[in-house]
């Protein structure tokens, strides 16, 4: 077989390790091929300003095969949050999102704890609902509570300020007396000074390591998944704390996410599946990761978690889905009809005409304001029409464009009570966010009688 044929096979079919390629080949010495395969990989290579202990760049190869398997689940991974978005008009649906989703994130930690905890429990735990907590459960709140400030800490820049609010609340304190280790691992690997394969970084490397990390995800333009993965491989492979380092490298991982595109919904993708996941199987790639200085290995490990937990979730929100579309049809189902039951019920407002008939309800498609996007829209629609209002104008509060979205009809008249209604929040709220769509240009306010109503704008 030709070496260029072998370093395409194990760099684009399967991101072989040397010892993997020697397995393989059935070849004890493989130096020549090994040598034409990092000469492939190195045409893709983006060179990381993370230094291993022993000062080597650490690199990612980005090579066609990586890079449009990062690209397909990232682009999940954006799907899954429009309908994670979608799901704000809908909160009871919401709340029952959030807390099953934090409630399996804490399972793979009180697995990792070895604490036998059902999901009941923890859904309790999550609702605050556990009147008394033995002590051994105490760390799986902790947990929960380092869960929740990433949640609301997403437009924090990661840096040590922001590490150390993490590892308080893991240890459960409101000021730490101490921060990064200040004692050395023991570990006899440590001791080794030929192959040497580190436990941990030296005490004396980790503010600079850990500063050169805040760095990179700061400045980095590789994607949020990447970062996320390199910056998990990085924390453990330091390990700047007495303990704890690997679920604050879970937590930092799903904070990149969360600032970067995922918002909320990063805090939710139960990532915790790597600390019970196949143990030596990691254990062997962030070692194989320290020893050739290639990132790509264990990038592409926590991309097959991110796929798994993508996939699992889309399925849990279409489940849900399914749930309000099944209430929606039985809800207009169940409307009363006239006297006879028969007659029909017909409704004309302006250039919309509706026409609801005792087994099904049949819609003239409507006129919109906005003319890039389809008419008539449905729910999936108005999810992809709300996510472009966002990123077209930033000015746009969430939850202003999920009401424009499924509000801009025109000819027809929008009201306070409808948007405090769909958002389910304070009128004052309602009031404020109509009015700001109004100064933005989405609607033209009238005052008909002694109410005020929202005509839609038409948009190019």
């Amino acid at each position: 077989m030709a070496t260029n044929d072998l370093a395409i096979r194990y760099t684009e079919e399967n991101y072989a390790t040397k010892s993997e390629v020697a397995k393989d080949l059935k070849i004890s010495s493989i130096e020549p091929f090994w040598a034409n395969i990092i000469s492939y990989r190195s045409n893709f290579y983006h060179v990381t300003p993370l230094k291993t202990i022993e000062k080597n760049s650490l690199v990612f190869c980005g090579c066609p095969t990586v890079n449009g398997n990062i690209i397909s689940i990232e682009n999940r991974l954006l799907k899954l949050n429009r309908s994670y978005s979608s799901l704000f008009a809908y909160p009871t649906d919401l709340k029952y999102f959030e807390d099953s989703s934090f409630a399996n994130c804490l399972k793979y930690v009180s697995d990792k704890l070895k604490l036998d905890l059902d999901i009941t429990y923890l859904r309790s735990l999550v609702r605050n609902d556990v009147q008394e907590m033995d002590k051994t459960v105490v760390p799986v709140a902790n947990y929960l509570n380092a869960l929740r400030y990433v949640k609301k800490a997403h437009v924090n820049p990661i840096d040590e300020d922001y590490l150390a609010e993490l590892y308080s609340k893991i240890l459960g304190t409101d000021e730490l007396t101490s921060f990064y280790r200040t004692n050395e691992d023991k570990n006899p690997e440590n001791k080794v000074v030929i192959d040497r394969i580190y436990t941990c970084a030296p005490v004396a490397l980790i503010e600079t390591m850990m500063n050169s990390l805040f760095s990179f995800i700061a400045h980095s333009q590789l994607s949020a998944g990447v970062k996320a993965s390199i910056a998990y491989f990085y924390i453990n492979y330091v390990k700047p704390f007495d303990k704890y380092s690997d679920e604050i490298a879970l937590l930092v991982a799903k904070s990149i996410l969360g600032h970067d595109s995922l918002g909320d919904l990063a805090v939710f993708l139960p990532l915790e599946q790597l600390l019970s996941s196949d143990t030596l199987n990691l254990v062997k790639l962030i070692t194989e990761t320290q020893k050739s200085t290639d990132l790509t290995y264990i990038v592409n490990y926590v991309f097959t978690i991110l796929s798994k937990n993508t996939n699992d979730m889309i399925e849990r929100m279409a489940n849900l889905n399914a749930e309000q579309m099944k209430q929606e049809f039985y809800s207009l189902d169940n409307e009363p009809s006239s006297a006879s039951g028969e007659q029909s019920i017909e409704k004309d407002v302006s250039d919309t005409k509706v026409i609801k008939e005792t087994t099904k309800v049949s819609y003239v498609q409507e006129e919109l304001a906005i003319s890039h996007i389809p008419l008539a829209l449905d729910e999936k629609q108005a999810c992809l029409l709300e996510q472009d209002l966002l990123e077209r104008d930033p000015s746009l509060r969430k939850g202003e464009a999920h009401f424009y979205a499924r509000h801009c009809t025109k000819g027809k008249k929008y009201t306070i009570a409808q948007y405090k209604k769909a958002i389910n929040c304070v009128y004052e709220t309602a009031r404020t966010s109509m009015d700001h769509l109004a100064e933005l240009g989405y609607y033209r306010k009238e005052k008909i009688k002694n109410k005020f109503v929202y005509v839609p704008i038409a948009h190019d």
